[in-house]
């Protein structure tokens, strides 16, 4: 699918695929997690995640949450309860 970042409202709506397969590569890849602790040590964020997002809703794929927030790789969410 490709976005158009001019106009991302007349890019094709996205729908939310069966993820668990990306989610367990991504969470796989040590460079991943390495990134995210990077990330989240040099911008002071105590959480920080990669996340796959549909109109509809987000997965993490991989996550550093140094917050104890509880937030897991496979995890969920309404994308109307996140910003």
């Amino acid at each position: 699918m490709t976005v158009n970042p001019i106009r991302p409202e007349a890019s094709p709506p996205m729908t939310a695929p069966d993820s668990s397969a990306d989610v367990t590569m991504i969470d796989r890849l040590d460079a991943v997690k390495t990134c995210l602790e990077v990330l989240r040590r040099t911008t002071g964020l105590r959480i920080a995640l990669v996340a796959r997002v549909t109109n509809d809703s987000w997965t993490a794929c991989a996550v550093s949450d140094a917050a104890g927030f509880g937030l897991k790789p496979g995890d969920t969410l309404d994308l109307s309860t996140t910003y």
